[in-house]
């Protein structure tokens, strides 16, 4: 009897050992797959994507989030960066412009001395007014107020037409 206590205790505790080396396991796996879901959301903006690149759901992901502060600021960071990277694509081509292909008939038109399409320079105005109106509103923001209000409308009704 005694002896199968020892026994006993000797296999809990190698249990314990094996349940604790899996779960360090678990960890180790799950702050990787944190790690490359933050770097691919700092690319993409994309949670379901970035999920799907880093092999974990979104319910989980949002768990993490819930649950870890350091995870959710990460989160919050690499969402930033994202929107910085989109905004400063619409900067450079509201600003510098981009090179689009002539087409003539549905083709696309080469230079006949070396063969390489020719190129207008476009600029992108929605974009330039799009970005005005974010970081200039009380000048660019059309319709409204400098408290981000639409312009007052005054409506009077009156059953006497002669008010009209």
């Amino acid at each position: 009897m005694v002896g199968s206590r020892v026994d006993l205790g000797k296999r809990l505790k190698q249990m314990g050992e094996e349940i604790s080396g899996k779960c360090s396991l678990r960890r180790e796996q799950s702050e990787e797959r944190k790690k490359r879901f933050l770097e691919h959301l700092s690319v993409s903006g994309n949670i379901s994507e970035a999920g799907r690149v880093a092999e974990v759901r979104r319910s989980t992901l949002y768990l993490w989030k819930e649950a870890d502060k350091d995870f959710s600021s990460r989160w919050e960071d690499a969402l930033e960066e994202a929107a910085d990277a989109l905004e400063a694509e619409a900067r450079r081509r509201a600003v510098e412009g981009y090179d689009e292909p002539i087409t003539y008939a549905g083709r696309v038109v080469c230079d006949p001395d070396t063969g390489n399409p020719i190129v207008r320079k476009r600029y992108s105005d929605g974009l330039m007014a799009f970005l005005l109106r974010a970081h200039r509103p009380s000048r660019f923001r059309t319709g409204m107020e400098a408290d981000g209000r639409s312009g007052t409308i005054s409506i009077n009704i009156s059953s006497d037409d002669s008010a009209l």
